[in-house]
């Protein structure tokens, strides 16, 4: 697995910036105008849970990737 992503608002992190998921919620923040949060990049999936940080059911669930 390539690096995991996260946003500062968030709290989840996700496989790429391929998930649906994730793409979802920027869209949503720009179409509302919200600002933007830094995308936190990890090593591992030990790294973003010691970050706060819990998997995305979407792209990292048991079935995904």
């Amino acid at each position: 697995m390539d690096e995991l992503i996260a946003t500062g608002a968030g709290d989840v992190y996700h496989a790429g910036e391929d998930c649906w998921a994730l793409r979802a919620g920027l869209a949503s923040g720009e179409t509302q105008d919200h600002t933007l949060h830094e995308v936190h990049r990890f090593a591992s999936a030990a790294l973003a849970e010691a970050a706060g940080y819990r998997a995305c059911g979407i792209c990292l669930d048991s079935h995904g990737p």
